[in-house]
């Protein structure tokens, strides 16, 4: 009996220490000690900075409290007053499951053998696990759209502490929405010692490389490192409309040889929804379209030949390019190498038949000149004969 009335006196002597200097402490943030935790998981009370606690040479008593005016004790020389509160290495203050109600002030007192008490105070906050994110308007996305991004969350803290601390806990608290700094931030109160945060992205607007991406939000605490408390991803990927436009490289010139098969793809052209493709064959100013607005925007040619050279002209659009497709044209160049090699062998031949014709022309040349030297030889002949003649007589 005697022993409970000491703890009892000693209980009052330190709430009313500690409420002495309440409105000193509760003003200079820098005397309390924030921590947080998620409802349902584990809370450790770190106390490693603590000098009173480096020192081994002397012996400490240990006594945590809840509150700060209107303390109750938790453990005291190393005994727990409920199951949930334990000690790590008899210093250290563990709650194993966290609860509504948690939250708030602590106090942890060290008293040396010298008869010297040491009082630090914690703060508590305790976020839910119902991180959501939602978007704005619930419509039907396409490319450059605005929408508007809200991350939320509920927390429990002491109001107190919330309404004198607000710019800490968001320099301290803060979210991370679709990998971009949220534009602004709202704390709301719902209850004595309930709150709800919330981030906001505004006017985001939208392109087509959003489309089929998740959202995610998280939310971290900053300290010495950053450390991620929860992170919430969206099930529904964004579906973004946008118009038909060219993705990747373009050859305008495009060479194939003889007898292959050529596949012109005009779904090189991206849409969502998916876009309708025309092909157009231009040979020698006359014009053929092979695909009208198809959904298939692939064209096969079999065993192309030198008839199938030309200009050809891809155009894709779908509704939002209001009736002005986009397009692109290349040219097909169809290489004949069997043909060019049947051409240079017929080249050779007529080149070998025509030394040959030069030859026999020369030998003709050779004849005649040989008939006209015989021809006037006889002629030369007759004559002397003749002149021969007429000199006898």
């Amino acid at each position: 009996m005697l022993f409970s009335c000491c703890i009892f006196l000693q209980l009052i002597i330190l709430q009313l220490t500690i409420a002495k200097h309440h409105d000193v402490a509760i003003t200079d943030h820098n005397t309390i000690i924030s921590i947080s935790s998620i409802l349902g998981t584990q809370l450790i009370f770190n106390v490693d900075t603590f000098n009173e606690l480096r020192d081994g040479n002397s012996s400490k008593t240990i006594s945590w409290y809840k509150g700060i005016t209107n303390l109750k004790p938790l453990i005291s020389n190393s005994v727990s007053i409920q199951s949930r509160y334990k000690l790590i290495n008899q210093t250290k203050l563990i709650i194993e499951q966290t609860l509504i109600g948690d939250e708030g002030f602590y106090t942890l007192k060290i008293q040396t053998d010298i008869n010297i008490s040491k009082h630090y105070l914690y703060h508590v906050i305790l976020f839910t696990q119902n991180l959501s994110l939602s978007i704005y308007p619930h419509s039907t996305y396409h490319a450059e759209q605005q929408i508007n991004f809200t991350c939320s969350i509920n927390l429990h803290a002491d109001r107190i502490y919330m309404e004198q601390s607000r710019s800490i806990f968001l320099s301290t608290w803060y979210m991370i929405i679709y990998n971009n700094d949220p534009d602004s931030y709202e704390l709301l109160s719902l209850s004595s010692n309930s709150y709800l945060y919330k981030a906001y992205i505004l006017n985001y607007e939208l392109n087509r490389n959003d489309h089929n991406q998740t959202v995610s939000c998280m939310l971290i605490q900053q300290e010495l490192q950053q450390i991620v408390m929860l992170n919430f991803t969206r099930k529904d990927l964004l579906n973004i409309e946008y118009k038909a436009y060219l993705r990747g490289n373009y050859y305008f010139i495009r060479s194939f040889n003889a007898y292959s098969s050529i596949e012109i793809n005009c779904e090189e052209f991206d849409a969502n929804p998916k876009a309708v493709y025309t092909l157009i064959w231009i040979l020698n100013e006359r014009n053929q379209t092979l695909l009208n607005k198809t959904h298939h925007g692939r064209y096969l040619i079999d065993n192309a030949t030198w008839q199938n050279r030309g200009i050809y002209i891809c155009y894709a659009e779908n509704y939002l390019n209001n009736n002005q497709p986009v397009h692109q044209s290349f040219r097909l160049n169809i290489w004949f190498h069997e043909h060019q090699k049947l051409i240079s062998s017929s080249q050779l031949k007529l080149f070998s038949l025509t030394k040959l014709t030069q030859s026999n022309r020369n030998q003709s040349m050779i004849l005649i000149i040989f008939i006209i030297i015989f021809f006037l030889a006889c002629l030369f002949f007759v004559l002397s004969l003749y002149y021969f003649c007429l000199q006898y007589k």
